[in-house]
């Protein structure tokens, strides 16, 4: 039961297409720390290019987010020039990232779950080293580790 790897990616990629749909968003993307893997949709808008390269040059910065607010430790506003949406982001296993850019991020944060765990199994099935923690440490074999993150508007 060997599946391709671009029988994978397509399923991803519908995975994270319904997501977006869901959460009644613009534009949602799969990154890891390198960079950009799969975005949805296909083609961006300048709105959503200049989140395409937030995602590009703070990848770092994103997946410490989930520590820093577990942790209360100081962390700058990567979405201070984003006003008029909320974000949904999602970290699986500390490895690869999601973002989802919609109009309320906790509610799809509330309503993903059976979705985030699918894609969760198509991407530990596309790469297997995304089975261990950022760290090189312990394999996610029955459920991986999911971290997620509700950025909402700021309050006036």
């Amino acid at each position: 039961m060997f599946e391709s790897k671009a029988k994978l990616q397509e399923e991803a990629l519908a995975l994270l297409d319904s997501l977006r749909r869901l959460g009644e968003g613009g534009y949602a993307v799969l990154f890891d720390r390198k960079g950009v893997l799969l975005e949805s949709p296909d083609e961006t808008n300048e709105g959503e290019w200049v989140l395409r390269r937030l995602v590009q040059s703070q990848a770092e910065g994103l997946f410490r987010l989930p520590a820093l607010l577990h942790g209360g430790g100081e962390m700058s506003d990567l979405f201070e020039d984003f006003r008029d949406e909320e974000f949904f982001l999602a970290f699986v296993n500390g490895r690869v990232g999601l973002l989802v850019a919609c109009p309320d991020a906790k509610r799809l944060e509330d309503d993903s779950a059976e979705l985030l765990r699918a894609l969760a199994d198509r991407l530990l099935r596309y790469n297997p080293a995304w089975r261990l923690d950022e760290k090189g440490r312990g394999l996610f074999l029955g459920s991986p580790r999911l971290d997620t993150v509700v950025v909402g508007r700021p309050s006036e």
